[in-house]
């Protein structure tokens, strides 16, 4: 017992060392966009904001396809929040795709954000569901296009979720 514990400690203590300058590269990274002000409200409660701090975890520490389920649930959870405050019964259990556009029509977001998420929001669709491998919003068709890595296309996915949801705490910062 004493020896697996010797070897797993020495991997984690090997991948924290491997891994350390991109994660403070992207630690720094979250602490140059994080929003100004003494408290951060989270319109979603308790549920919402531990969307929010999992999916920053997650990006530091590369999780990037956890990174966007998590960011754009995050956003999906805030968006309903402040629709359902504001008296929109008629959006209970709506659809992502339609917060996305009743937001938009509501100025919750502006016609770029809703852009960046709705392209998100597909992308995700191919993270969790099932795409065929020659699929064009799958990973490996975007990096075809793109001339990129797969990983690359999935980076940059996490990446623009996490500065969405980033502006949306903002708008909400105290």
């Amino acid at each position: 017992m004493a020896e697996e514990r010797s070897s797993t400690a020495e991997w984690l203590s090997d991948e924290d060392l491997a891994c350390f300058e991109g994660r403070l590269s992207r630690l720094d990274w979250l602490a140059e966009r994080a929003p100004p002000g003494e408290f951060w409200t989270f319109p979603g409660g308790l549920l919402a904001k531990s969307v929010f701090e999992e999916s920053r975890y997650c990006f530091v520490y590369g999780q990037f396809i956890a990174t966007t389920l998590l960011g754009l649930a995050y956003v999906e959870r805030t968006l309903a929040a402040l629709f359902y405050g504001a008296g929109r019964n008629d959006l209970e259990r709506a659809s992502f795709a339609r917060l996305l556009k009743e937001a938009r029509k509501a100025r919750l977001i502006s016609e770029a954000e809703f852009e960046d998420l709705e392209r998100i929001r597909e992308s995700r669709n191919s993270y969790a569901h099932f795409r065929k491998p020659v699929d064009t919003s799958g990973v490996e068709s975007r990096a075809l296009r793109g001339y990129q890595a797969p990983y690359e296309v999935i980076e940059e996915d996490a990446m623009a979720v996490i500065a969405a949801a980033l502006r949306m705490v903002a708008r909400n910062a105290i």
